[in-house]
């Protein structure tokens, strides 16, 4: 008789798609490749975006994911999204907070 492996009592699994350290990078991902797949929502249509998504190096990686993910869920629809534009500031400290 095999016995089934269960979490610690009281313990919940992490839900599907968990990162347990999203400062590490997953197998594939570039972090700043600026290549990104979103399916749209049921009614919506909106973008469904999930709290850490996957960043592709190459135009070619995030295709081929939303190809692979298309033909597993037949009926949804698949973006390939890119950075395309991006904006920082430089931090500036004044005198008394450098002090």
């Amino acid at each position: 008789m095999t016995e089934q492996v269960r979490p610690e009592k009281g313990k919940a699994r992490p839900p599907q798609g968990y990162i347990s350290n999203p400062m590490k990078t997953r197998q594939g991902e570039k972090i700043g490749g600026g290549w990104f797949v979103f399916r749209r929502g049921d009614r919506t249509g909106r973008v469904r975006v999930s709290q850490w998504p996957y960043e592709h190096p190459t135009r070619e990686s995030a295709v081929a994911e939303a190809s692979r993910l298309a033909m597993e869920a037949p009926g949804y629809r698949y973006e390939v999204l890119r950075v395309d534009t991006s904006f920082a500031m430089a931090a500036t400290t004044s005198e008394s907070e450098a002090a």
